[in-house]
C-alpha cells in the first residue's frame, strides 16, 4: 500500500532528476522552476514540469514519485503574465528537494545532517537557496542535475 501527501510547491524533472520546490507564496517557486527549464534545454537536458503550485507525492516501492493534480498539469504561473502551458512530465522521482529561504537562513557550509529532509518517512537530499533569486538558483539546480546523470554514468 502507498501513501500519499499534496504538498504546496513545484517540480519539474531534469535529465531524470526529479526536483520538488518549496517556499512561502511568492517566493519564487514557479521563476526557479521556469529559469530551469530554459537553462536544462538550452544545454539538451531532457526537462519538463512536473506540477506548479501544488505537488502530489506518492510513496511506493520504489521510493517517491511526485505529480501534479489533474486540473493543474501542463500548466505553470508566470507572476505578472498569467497561467501558461508548459511542456510536462505525467510523474517524475523524488530527488531533491529545495527550499527558498531568505538568504541569512543560509549555511555557508551546511552539516550532514541538514542535507535531508523525511517526505512520507522517506530521506531526501535537501539544498536551501535564496528566494526570489531564480537566474542563480536554476544555475545550481541544472548543475545538480548534470552532475546527477554523470555520476548514473
Amino acid at each position: 500500500m502507498s501513501r500519499a501527501s499534496n504538498v504546496h510547491g513545484s517540480a519539474v524533472l531534469i535529465g531524470g532528476t526529479g526536483i520538488l520546490v518549496r517556499g512561502p507564496a511568492r517566493s519564487g517557486k514557479s521563476a526557479l522552476c521556469l529559469s530551469t527549464l530554459r537553462r536544462a534545454a538550452s544545454l539538451g537536458l531532457d526537462s519538463a514540469l512536473v506540477a506548479d503550485d501544488r505537488v502530489e507525492i506518492e510513496a511506493g516501492p520504489h521510493g517517491l514519485v511526485m505529480s501534479a493534480p489533474a486540473a493543474l498539469r501542463g500548466l505553470i504561473e508566470i507572476s505578472g503574465v498569467g497561467i501558461v502551458p508548459e511542456r510536462e512530465a505525467g510523474s517524475a522521482p523524488l530527488a531533491l528537494v529545495v527550499d527558498l529561504c531568505a538568504p541569512d537562513a543560509i549555511d555557508r557550509m551546511p552539516e550532514e545532517a541538514d542535507a535531508s529532509v523525511s517526505i512520507l518517512g522517506i530521506p531526501v537530499r535537501l539544498v536551501r537557496l535564496p528566494a526570489r533569486s531564480a537566474a542563480f538558483g536554476a544555475d545550481v539546480l541544472v548543475s545538480l542535475a548534470l552532475a546527477d546523470a554523470r555520476a548514473a554514468g
